[in-house]
C-alpha cells in the first residue's frame, strides 16, 4: 500500500485550490500553495473512483474522486518540468471521467516512477 495520497483540494476554505498531501500512515494532511511550492512524488499510481467520476461527467456536483497515490512526496520551491518531452496528466471529470493525456483518453491506474507538479499541472 502506498503511503501518500495527493490531490487538488477544491473545498471552500483556507486550503481552497491547494495541493493536499495525505499521509495515510500518520493520518495527517498538509496543504501546499501551487504558486509557491512544487511537489515531487515517487512510486506513483493514478487513482480514480470511476462510478463517482461518471456521475460528475453526467452533471452531478463535484466531489473527491481522483488522486495520485505515491510512496514518497517532497515539497520544494517551484520545479518546472525539465524538458518538453514530459507528459502532462490531467483530470477533470466534467470533460473526461478518467485521468487522461493529450494522446490517451484513459490512464486510470497507470504506475509512474516519478511525477512533479508545476502550478496546478502534473507531469511525468
Amino acid at each position: 500500500m502506498k503511503r501518500y495520497k495527493v490531490r487538488f483540494h477544491l473545498a471552500r476554505g483556507k486550503n481552497y485550490m491547494k495541493w493536499q498531501v495525505f499521509d495515510i500512515k500518520n493520518n495527517h494532511k498538509d496543504y501546499y500553495d501551487p504558486s509557491k511550492i512544487s511537489l515531487k512524488m515517487q512510486g506513483c499510481t493514478l487513482g480514480n473512483h470511476p462510478k463517482t467520476a461518471k456521475k460528475i461527467h453526467e452533471g452531478q456536483n463535484k466531489t473527491v474522486c481522483a488522486w495520485v497515490s505515491c510512496n514518497n512526496v517532497m515539497a520544494s520551491t517551484i520545479i518546472s518540468p525539465s524538458d518538453n518531452s514530459m507528459t502532462q496528466y490531467k483530470y477533470n471529470p466534467r470533460k473526461n471521467p478518467h485521468w487522461f493525456t493529450d494522446t490517451n483518453d484513459n490512464v486510470d491506474g497507470l504506475n509512474l516512477p516519478e511525477m512533479i507538479t508545476d502550478g496546478r499541472q502534473l507531469y511525468s
